[in-house]
């Protein structure tokens, strides 16, 4: 399996702040004001982090294909070809393409969270949908995130390291198999699930070069 330098970095990057902020286990599952700050910490820094991940990782895959095809206009890459699908505007298709990457770049810079919504705004462009399951993990720990960030102290339920550090890992599986996907989606155009809007295996590839060059069959 092939894993990205992103990915690899947010590896090192969780394991660092598991072995800096997360406290041994307690049994009776009691921890100190002190301890339960660390615990917090832990999930806002893990969540920023796999945050920071998905948008670099997003983003330098787009520039790569975005660069890939104004060298050779020739070829039309997977990403290119949504992009140009799903641009508001109707131009040529060449300005299409051009806006519609100018815009999703913007998109990302402004992204703040991993919730459904922000997965939907990153991915439904290039015609990505991410896994069902780690699109409904993520969405939990964001609002997991938001609760510990914007709730005070006295009102937070208990944090368990243990269980804590097990939900990072399973999201972090989870972005594993993420990655892979991408990368095969970006390089070989396999699609292993298919946004339920964009139905491209009823379409043949004339007919999704007609939807690319005239907005339609």
């Amino acid at each position: 399996m092939i894993m990205s330098t992103k990915y690899q970095m947010l590896e090192t990057r969780i394991r660092e702040l598991e072995t800096n902020l997360l406290p041994p286990s307690n049994p009776l599952g009691s921890y100190t004001s002190k301890e339960q700050d660390f615990i917090r910490a832990y999930c806002l820094l893990c969540h920023a982090e796999i945050e920071a991940y998905i948008e670099d990782y997003t983003s330098e895959i787009i520039d790569l294909a975005f660069e890939s095809w104004s060298a050779n206009k020739a070829v039309l890459n997977t990403i290119i070809f949504h992009l140009t699908y799903n641009c508001k505007t109707k131009d040529t298709p060449y300005s299409m393409a051009n806006l519609a990457y100018k815009d999703l770049k913007k998109t990302i810079k402004s992204n703040n969270g991993i919730k459904e919504n922000n997965l939907m705004n990153i991915f439904r462009p290039i015609g990505f949908e991410v896994d069902p399951l780690l699109k409904s993990t993520l969405n939990d720990f964001g609002k997991n995130r938001g609760e510990i960030a914007h709730t005070s102290f006295q009102t937070q339920s208990t944090l368990d390291p243990l269980n804590e550090k097990k939900n990072v890992k399973q999201i972090l599986n989870g972005l594993k198999d993420f990655d892979q996907e991408l990368y095969d989606y970006v390089h070989n155009g396999v699609i292993c699930n298919i946004p339920q809007n964009m139905q491209w295996n009823k379409y043949t590839w004339k007919q999704r070069i007609k939807i690319f060059c005239f907005g339609g069959i």
